[in-house]
């Protein structure tokens, strides 16, 4: 058997292994829940910021061309170009380049112009009698421009070589220039060639924190990319499928990760950020960290603080625990000593007095007992043999049969099979057949109608189905009793008793009944506690209220006694007990 101290300390280790398990779901649920949440919504943050950003950088220099070509100049050369002589056309080009040039200063991205002529004719403000830029025209970036069918807009990254060192990533802005005067005519193409760095700066700055980042236009040209942090390069190209797939703005949760989409509202380009799930732990990991020390620490805080409160509650246990031990063991000279100043020295000390008074009762055991054995041994002696009386009582039935005195032989007769069955009461047969007890009752009938003569008469019905089964002895005999002295006899005229047995739904019902002058209601409280086993001359009486606690005792709440009555109608007794057989 293990120690209480040893349960109590396994208890609090298990109970400390749940609250830590406990805090370690709480962790869990916190990451996963609220501050998962909360960093994507950060990053869905970031990722705004840096699209408005970007907006705004687009717009402007989409405002800046729409200046551009609907000025007096740029009309001029569109229109004009074609109709003048070569000396012209040379001094309207630099005229047109000087124009471009000059508001070059306005848009510090604008690293130079390309202008395109209806019939297909390009100059560039770098190299304005070159085909370097008409040469650079026949590449996609160009071309898939002029595929979309679109009037303006942002081209993917591509090569420009200023000489024959130096080169620069650029992005193109194309807008078809209309002729101002007749409104949907097309006179030609402006060409804003803006420095990639601008744009990749700022997206290189807003793309910090996250593990993948793409800059896509509405045809799925990827304008710029980070690099997924990594060595597996097809990593990357999954990746990048997987987030040219996402059409639709929001937050999408994919292998590995999440993805942040966020659209641009007026030329459909989409800023696409990818963030693992090992940096989103690695950002949550100092949380993640305190919420576990600090569940650590406080359940080695409440060891702490309760190993000495458990040592102080079984160390006056265990000693308790020890003197029973001596005192089952029947060392009644034990006593314990616990000074703790609580209950638990309370209980010491009532203990102590138990064991005390223990003593002084089997003292006073022993000596009742040896008085008892005394007592009994008189006893004893002074008793007459049963048979003597049954042998009288005999000779006297053999005396009144030799005289023809029958009346006398029936009710001595009666009267020894009551005596009889008062012996047999002793030996604890609580439990006695119907029939039996009727047979009893009989004899006791007999005797009293003797002594009371035409004064009741008695109606049975008994069922034969009942008459096997199971009763408290001298159960029937005390309501009979009572229906002859308090209801028939006070009576001026000859009363009638009946008496029922009968079974239903595993219920013996037995009924007593009698026509005499009935109990007034505040009499039937006194009856109830009338006669409590008291014992006469003549044949033995039980109080009413002792039958129904034997009742009480033998069928617990399946027993019920009631008693009804009448002032000069007459009373009602009925008895129900479970039905049971020997």
């Amino acid at each position: 058997m293990r120690s209480l101290r040893s349960v109590i300390l396994i208890r609090l280790v298990i109970v400390a292994a749940v609250s830590f398990l406990l805090a370690a779901g709480f962790t869990y649920y916190f990451y996963q829940k609220i501050l998962l949440k909360q960093m994507i919504h950060d990053d869905n943050t970031r990722l705004g910021q840096t699209a408005r950003q970007l907006q705004y950088m687009s717009d402007d220099v989409v405002k800046f061309s729409s200046s551009l070509i609907i000025s007096n100049q740029l009309q001029m050369f569109f229109k004009s170009y074609e109709q003048l002589d070569t000396f012209d056309k040379f001094s309207l080009l630099q005229d047109t380049f000087n124009y471009l040039d000059d508001n070059k200063g306005l848009r510090k991205e604008v690293s130079s112009f390309a202008l395109v002529m209806p019939n297909g004719e390009a100059f560039w403000s770098e190299a304005r009698y070159d085909n370097y830029i008409y040469d650079r025209m026949k590449e996609e970036w160009y071309q898939n421009f002029l595929i979309s069918g679109k009037l303006s807009g942002f081209t993917e990254p591509h090569q420009i070589f200023f000489n024959a060192v130096t080169q620069s990533n650029t992005i193109s802005y194309i807008i078809n220039v209309k002729d101002i005067q007749q409104s949907g005519s097309s006179i030609g193409q402006l060409i804003l060639n803006l420095d990639y760095s601008s744009f990749e700066s700022l997206l290189t700055f807003g793309s910090t924190d996250f593990d993948g980042f793409l800059w896509a236009n509405d045809s799925n040209h990827i304008i710029y990319e980070k690099k997924q942090q990594q060595t597996d390069p097809a990593a990357n190209d999954t990746l990048k499928n997987e987030v040219l797939l996402q059409k639709e703005e929001g937050i999408r949760k994919i292998k590995g990760g999440y993805l942040l989409v966020n659209r641009f509202a007026g030329n459909n380009w989409r800023l696409i950020s990818y963030t693992s799930q090992h940096t989103l732990i690695e950002r949550g990991k100092i949380v993640i960290y305190l919420l576990a020390i600090f569940s650590l620490a406080s359940t080695i805080l409440i060891l702490v603080l309760i190993m000495p409160a458990i040592f102080r509650i079984t160390r006056p246990i265990m000693r308790l625990y020890h003197a029973m031990n001596a005192v089952s063991s029947g060392n009644l000279q034990t006593s314990v000593s616990i000074q703790t100043g609580d209950e638990l020295e309370k209980l010491g000390q009532g203990f102590n007095r138990m064991i005390d008074q223990l003593r002084v009762d089997m003292e006073e055991s022993i000596r009742y007992e040896q008085e008892k054995r005394e007592l009994e041994l008189e006893l004893l002696l002074s008793q007459l043999n049963p048979h003597f009386v049954y042998n009288t009582l005999n000779a006297v039935i053999y005396m009144a049969q030799k005289q023809g005195n029958e009346d006398i032989v029936r009710m001595v007769a009666s009267f020894i099979r009551i005596l009889q069955d008062a012996v047999r009461m002793g030996d604890g047969q609580s439990l006695i057949p119907l029939r039996e007890e009727i047979s009893i009752l009989r004899d006791y009938i007999a005797i009293q109608a003797y002594r009371y003569i035409d004064i009741f008469d008695v109606i049975w019905e008994i069922d034969d189905h009942t008459q096997d089964s199971l009763i408290p002895r001298n159960l029937i005999q005390p309501f009979v009793e009572n229906a002859i002295f308090h209801g028939i006899c006070p009576k001026d005229e000859k009363g009638t008793i009946r008496i029922s047995a009968a079974a239903r739904n595993g219920i013996l019902t037995l009924i007593i009944e009698d026509d005499g002058v009935g109990i007034e209601a505040e009499q039937l409280t006194a009856i109830w506690d009338k006669g409590i086993n008291k014992e006469g001359p003549g044949i033995r009486h039980i109080g009413l209220s002792n039958t129904k606690k034997r009742l009480e005792h033998l069928f617990g709440i399946q027993s019920v006694l009631q008693i009804d009555s009448i002032p000069e109608k007459g009373t009602t007794v009925k008895i129900s007990i479970p039905e049971r057989y020997g």
